[in-house]
């Protein structure tokens, strides 16, 4: 799987982190308090309607993609950022999202 970058991710998604910026950004930093580092998880389905989210560290998130594939990923980001892990069931592709 490799990962490419984009701008903007489909709108359903773009409108639920703008209408739970501060539930997401809660839910975040519980996870790092926790875990210690890490990143919000999100799968959904416009269709079925649903939005699951949970924060994971590098060895839970290594089941949903490699951690040959993350890790390098991951060591390029800004350390002072919080990202959002978003995996788009309907469409079967994946957003990462700074919040």
């Amino acid at each position: 799987m490799s990962i490419q970058n984009i701008n903007s991710a489909p709108e359903y998604i773009t409108n639920f982190i703008k209408g739970n910026l501060e539930q997401l950004s809660k839910i975040y930093d519980e996870g790092t308090d926790n875990l210690d580092e890490g990143i919000l998880v999100c799968k959904c389905s416009e269709k079925d309607n649903r939005i699951d989210i949970q924060f994971m560290n590098d060895d839970m998130f290594s089941e949903i993609i490699t951690k040959e594939t993350w890790i390098p990923y991951k060591e390029s980001l800004p350390k002072d950022k919080k990202f959002m892990f978003i995996q788009d069931l309907d469409k079967e592709c994946i957003f990462l999202i700074n919040l």
